[in-house]
């Protein structure tokens, strides 16, 4: 059953393009669904000419929002933050939802 959690990520440094690249196949090796928002960007980490956009307009002074949804969410996200390590300046969870929660919710604030 899918889970669904979303953490605000605040960096230090722009990720370079390798960064990207290796989150962009962690996600598909995973099978989950990856999306990254802020302000008025929106991206789908699935979809690699999205996700490089994404970093090319990000605003280094605000954080974004990293959304997660399906199997093993917390693996994931450890994952994403041992990968980025160097680069993120602060991390935290804004929400997560049970597998229970998703299914039983018309509508899920993130």
């Amino acid at each position: 059953m899918n889970e669904l959690s979303s953490y605000q990520i605040h960096l230090n440094r722009p990720l370079k393009t390798n960064q990207i690249m290796k989150l962009h196949k962690l996600i598909k090796k995973n099978g989950c669904d990856l999306y990254l928002h802020q302000d008025h960007l929106i991206a789908d980490a699935g979809h690699l000419p999205k996700l490089l956009s994404f970093f090319l307009f990000l605003n280094m002074d605000h954080p974004f929002t990293l959304i997660i949804d399906g199997k093993c969410v917390e693996d994931v996200y450890e994952e994403i933050e041992d990968m980025l390590t160097e680069h993120i300046q602060k991390s935290s969870c804004r929400r997560k939802y049970s597998p229970s929660m998703v299914e039983n919710e018309t509508s899920i604030s993130v």
